[in-house]
Order: C-alpha cells, then structure tokens, then sequence
C-alpha cells in the first residue's frame, strides 16, 4: 500500500442544523473512498471530531509521512471552520490536502478577500461589511446582500439582490440575525465564470475557464443544493476573457500562497470579469461538485484527479517550512 488516507468530512445528517449545507453525501463519500482504494491507499472514513483528532494523534511518529487527511470538513457558524483540519494536521505533523489554515481562514471571509486582493489590482465590486442589522446602505442601488463567511450559496436566494431602500430594510435585517456578518456589494449584471488552479506554490497550473449558467437570476441556495444540482457548465469562453481570467487565478494562488487547489468564481460587468469569491475547500464530488467537472474537461479522468491531489499534499508536507515546527518537536 502507498499509505493511508482519511477521508475527514460532515457526512450528512438528518439532525445536521438547517443553515449549514456544507456536508458530504454518502453516494460521494463512496465514490471517493473507491477510488481511492483503486490507486493503492488504504482509506478510512472519519466524521466525528473526536474520532479525526483521536486517530491523528495515535499515529505512530515514524508514520506520520504516509498518512494523510483529505480536508472536507467545513462545519458551520465558526470563522475559523475551514481551517480546523489543516492546522490540526500541521500542528501533529501529519500531511492534508488543501490549503492551510491561514489560508483557509482569509478565503472564508469574502470581504477580507477582496480587500486583500483589490489592493494588488484584482477587479472587485464595490463592498462593504454589515454586522447591524439596522445599518443604511453605504452604496448606490442595486446592491447584493450575502453572508460573508458561508458557501454553498448559503442564504442567498432572488430577494438578495436589492433594488430600493425598501427592500433594503425588509431583507437584512434577518440575514444579519442569522449569518451575523453580510458582505453587501454593488450588483454585478452579467454571468458568472468559475476557473481551478492546481498545485503548490511557485508551481501552478490552471483549468480552462467556464461560464457556470443556472436557473433564474441568482445562483441561489436551491440552485447550489446538493439534492438539486442544476447548474452546468459552458465552456465557450473568448479567448481574451479565457486569458483574463488565467492571469488574475494565477495572480490570486501566487497572492494567498494556496496549496493543492482553489476554485475561483468572477461575475461580468459590461463584458469585463469581477473577482466574486475564492474557495479553498471546494467539493470533490463527482456528483454534485463543480471541480471535478473542470478538470475532466481537459481530458483526464476522476482517479487522476484525485491522485493528483494526493501527490500535491505529500509534496507539500515534504517540501513547505509550514511542517517544520511540529516535525522538529515530533522527533
């Protein structure tokens, strides 16, 4: 065997709260467990925090280098939700796939985000951040309300996009009691794109671009569900706009120092592309998750995919000073 891998991820259930979509379904969960066992890894499937933290912590030292925690924990309502596995991993001296933690906590936040990356000339809307729910808009109308730290279009629907001051009071005001923290921003009239950079830093690569089309005018949160996956995917991007947007994911991985993979999402504005969010934890699934569908659009397959993946977090745990701290304490 070429070493262990755990699948750490929120496998869904029926008692999960109602505002977090950021599960994984079994049928998935199988499908890369599978796969995974194809290309020579033992697998372990760990869902339970106690369970993740138990195991990681009992592996033997000398052994830690040939195991490793594929990151699909999100959890819910914590800032510092994406970022629970990496760190746990570096701090045990254990690879991850995936960014890390620091990494994984400015990309949840949106407006933190595009404040970092519009000071570097990444085009952004218009935004600011909303923590009263009694607060005027700061921009002209329309605007767009989401929350400021969830995926999965979480909390979005038609009625996020404002269009009076009317509307402005009946819609926050229960965003912000339910999400604390809105990012509201000026409304961006065109389609939206999305676009994946592979590998680690210094050495990045990216898919082809592709406009992602939906039902409707909002890429809501029944749109993005997983039980009503809709959407799909148009990759007759022009090659200007194509050459755009591979320079600014580029630009974007090489900025935040990503590792393994992001996904990247920008909305038109009279033709010209608008940095929406980046997403540090995309899905994997090959059911539902709009990842796998960009990569497999250059030909190759799910399983390369996956063991792509997996060589990324190997090389990054031998190669990144991130490890050193823990590796020396480990000794």
């Amino acid at each position: 065997m070429k070493g262990t891998v755990i699948l750490a991820c929120d496998v869904y259930d029926a008692n999960t709260p109602e505002f977090s979509q950021e599960w994984e379904s079994e049928e998935s969960i199988q499908k890369m467990e599978q796969t995974i066992l194809d290309l020579g890894y033992d697998v372990a499937v760990l869902s339970n925090p106690t369970e993740i933290t138990s195991v990681l912590s009992n592996i033997p030292l000398d052994e830690r280098r040939n195991w490793i925690v594929w990151n699909l924990v999100e959890g819910y309502q914590s800032p510092n939700r994406e970022a629970y596995i990496p760190a746990l991993c570096e701090y045990l001296a254990v690879p991850h796939t995936g960014s890390s933690a620091a990494v994984q906590t400015l990309t949840l936040d949106k407006y933190k985000t595009k404040l970092f990356l519009r000071s570097f000339g990444i085009p952004t809307a218009d935004s600011w951040l909303v923590e009263d729910k009694n607060e005027t808009p700061q921009g002209n109308f329309p605007l767009f309300v989401k929350p400021n730290g969830e995926g999965s279009s979480l909390g979005i629907n038609e009625k996020n996009l404002i269009q009076n001051i009317a509307e402005w009071r009946n819609v926050l005001p229960a965003l912000v009691e339910k999400f604390h923290s809105v990012i509201a921003e000026s409304y961006l009239s065109g389609r939206e794109l999305t676009i994946a950079v592979f590998g680690n830093k210094g050495e990045y690569t990216t898919t082809a671009p592709a406009f992602v089309d939906y039902p409707g005018s909002v890429y809501s949160d029944l749109v993005k569900s997983k039980e009503n996956f809709v959407e799909s995917l148009d990759f007759t991007v022009p090659k200007d706009l194509s050459e755009s947007l591979i320079t600014y994911a580029l630009k974007i991985a090489s900025l935040l120092g990503s590792s393994g993979y992001i996904r990247i999402d920008f909305k038109l504005e009279k033709d010209l592309p608008y940095l929406l969010e980046v997403n540090a934890t995309p899905g994997f699934s090959s059911v539902y998750s709009t990842l796998p569908l960009l990569w497999e659009k250059s030909g190759k397959t799910y399983s390369e995919l996956l063991s792509y993946v997996l060589d990324l977090g190997f090389q990054e745990y031998k190669h990144h000073h991130r490890y050193q701290y823990a590796k020396d304490k480990n000794l």
